[in-house]
């Protein structure tokens, strides 16, 4: 009894008692049977993670503080990546559902119907992050959401340009539900702001540094036509001032550039390059805090919570002389 209690609780066994348990651990390389466990105390102390991409730099900030914060309520985190298709979450989510998940994070909010279903039926604690719901017909969430307005962001950037004085401002993204919402509030900013209808390009669903090399090697040739651009991910928007630079571009003079994420990489390019900034450790260390106290049994909280962004404005995007 006392070195079951040390191994799942060890603050209510002494420290002298707990060293001597912990070093016959050791020599026998004695690891726990945490299935048989799991069946007795209904809890596997293991917290899946469904995940779009994990060489997004922000998402794995994020992971990482989510890992910090969970080991330090005990639970251990399982990491599966979707590559954005619900399809492909709806497979791991089955895969993990079978490892009796204490609680489920995920780092998207549309889901095919199947998921939706195993969800409803799992009855575990769930928090999404990333995407608040919201639009014509905002999705219902299928747990407590951390995230923010994807619309706002979108209008945030494509006022901002507007401001700068650029002329033709353009969208640079993919196509999925949360970059239509991006879309239309930069729309709505460059509509309301010059009258005219802004180009709106899709790139490639896993945001690419060569994403934005594409673009302005096609405004080279004169295939796209745009003073402005926004990059709904900094690295196309980092790949695009990189080739600017080679072809001889000003930027801000003659393109100005904003990208989406503020990656440190944003802050030390020359020129420094405007992005929208999420508060990634906010983000995670809510979602910490939502989930543990689901599974503790300690309350609830808010069922949606909007961390915000934030323009951050630099030199890629200076303001034009009139």
């Amino acid at each position: 009894m006392t070195v079951s209690r040390a191994l799942s609780k060890p603050e209510l066994v002494s420290e002298e008692t707990r060293n001597r348990i912990e070093q016959a651990v050791r020599e026998l390389g004695y690891v726990p049977n945490l299935a048989a466990s799991a069946l007795v105390t209904r809890r596997s102390g293991v917290v899946g993670a469904l995940i779009t991409t994990i060489t997004n730099p922000i998402l794995a900030t994020t992971i990482e503080i989510l890992q910090q914060g969970l080991s330090k309520a005990g639970l251990h985190m399982l990491i599966g990546e979707t590559r954005f298709s619900p399809e492909e979450e709806t497979k791991m989510l089955r895969a993990f559902l079978g490892r009796q998940l204490d609680g489920l994070i995920l780092a998207y909010g549309y889901h095919t119907p199947e998921t939706l279903a195993l969800l409803q039926a799992a009855r575990i604690p769930v928090v999404e992050l990333w995407d608040l719901p919201e639009g014509d017909e905002p999705r219902t969430p299928v747990g407590q959401v951390v995230g923010f307005s994807n619309w706002a962001a979108g209008a945030a950037a494509g006022q901002h340009l507007v401001d700068c004085g650029y002329q033709r401002p353009a969208f640079f993204g993919y196509e999925d539900a949360r970059e239509n919402l991006r879309w239309q509030g930069f729309r709505q900013a460059v509509v309301e702001g010059l009258g005219i209808e802004p180009l709106r390009y899709n790139t490639s669903a896993i945001p690419h540094i060569d994403d934005g090399v594409a673009v302005i090697e096609r405004y080279v040739r004169g295939e796209l036509e745009f003073d402005g651009a926004f990059f709904t991910n900094d690295m196309p928007a980092i790949g695009a001032l990189f080739t600017c630079q080679r072809n001889g571009i000003d930027v801000p003079g003659e393109l100005g550039i904003c990208g989406f994420g503020d990656l440190p990489i944003a802050r030390v390019a020359s020129p420094a390059l405007t992005s929208v900034r999420v508060p990634a450790e906010l983000v995670a260390n809510t979602t910490v805090e939502l989930l543990t106290q689901q599974i503790k049994a300690e309350g609830v909280g808010a069922m949606l919570n909007d961390v915000g962004s934030e323009l951050i404005a630099r030199e890629s995007t200076a303001r034009r002389s009139s």
